[in-house]
């Protein structure tokens, strides 16, 4: 609490817009999302295989967790000599060039079993829009459908976020009168505190901004909304909701923070009911915008948006 009080009295103008900025979308998020659950449709899973459904699975989770984090390495330890560091920017052009390759993996495998990547919405699942390929999920690329969700993400994210607060107070309290097991550091992710060491307009920030806003919202939508959530969604039927709240927690999980754990839960678990409505061209544009104006709020607001 005192460290929240510390850095409020350091708010600019910019952290205060920052903060109505996120209590207002977020509140009306919350609403919108009550309206989104009343207009829920039945959803209609893909009519792939079980095997097709085990590749894409497969295929996702490897492409993401294997791949991508071994083409950067081996590419940082290649630049690497007793001489020379390779640079933060270098890292991240070699963590785009991951995700680039992750990526064209990916699509590779879709474009020889196309079953194992789903790009079209199935909630209903529309007749015209029925070919499994981007076209089909080409309507759903529409910035109106785009900032409906993105107004829905940012109430989960305000809800997770005050959820946390609550739960690690009361850890750290209980923690602190015989809870034998400590509260974990509330912390940003290690790619926020990057952003905010990074100078604005710095090849750096280019990079980073790159990286964030293009090649992981690409290649994360891909693999999790594409692949693995049609994947256990064919594999656990009948209903989506365990594959839905699987994803979620994989999605969660792999950021690695404890903070940022809750809202992340929801932003996975939304964006699979976003894939079923709109196809996966909207969870890439939704995500994509949300990234960027994280981003962007980090560096005019960086009190506010780093709480």
């Amino acid at each position: 609490m005192e460290k929240l009080l510390e850095t409020a009295r350091a708010f600019t103008a910019w952290d205060w817009a920052c903060v109505a900025y996120s209590v207002g979308l977020g509140v009306l998020g919350l609403v919108w999302l009550r309206r989104w659950f009343r207009e829920e449709q039945v959803d209609e899973p893909s009519p792939s295989s079980p095997v097709d459904a085990l590749i894409g699975l497969g295929l996702g989770l490897l492409a993401f967790g294997f791949v991508y984090p071994m083409v950067q390495a081996a590419l940082v330890e290649r630049l690497t000599s007793e001489q020379l560091l390779p640079s933060v920017s270098s890292h991240l052009l070699m963590g785009l060039i991951g995700q680039l390759v992750a990526t064209g993996l990916m699509v590779g495998v879709w474009l020889t079993l196309r079953p194992a990547l789903v790009w079209n919405a199935s909630a209903p699942m529309d007749p015209l829009r029925a070919h499994n390929h981007p076209g089909s999920a080409l309507p759903g690329l529409n910035p109106r459908l785009i900032g409906y969700a993105l107004v829905c993400v940012i109430g989960l994210g305000l809800a997770g976020a005050v959820i946390w607060k609550l739960v690690h107070l009361t850890w750290a309290f209980a923690a602190a009168h015989g809870f034998p097991f400590a509260a974990p550091a509330d912390e940003p992710q290690d790619v926020v505190q990057l952003v905010l060491d990074v100078p604005f307009g710095s090849r750096t920030f280019d990079m980073l901004l790159l990286t964030v806003s293009l090649g992981a919202p690409i290649m994360e939508e891909i693999a999790f909304r594409g692949m693995i959530y049609p994947g256990l969604k064919r594999l656990l039927p009948p209903s989506r909701w365990p594959a839905v709240v699987i994803t979620g927690l994989l999605f969660s999980t792999v950021h690695l923070s404890w903070s940022a754990a809750l809202p992340l839960l929801g932003f996975g678990c939304f964006l699979c009911l976003v894939r079923d409505r709109y196809g996966l061209l909207t969870c890439i544009g939704v995500h994509a915008a949300f990234n960027f104006t994280s981003l962007l709020w980090l560096k005019l607001a960086p009190n506010a948006s780093s709480l």
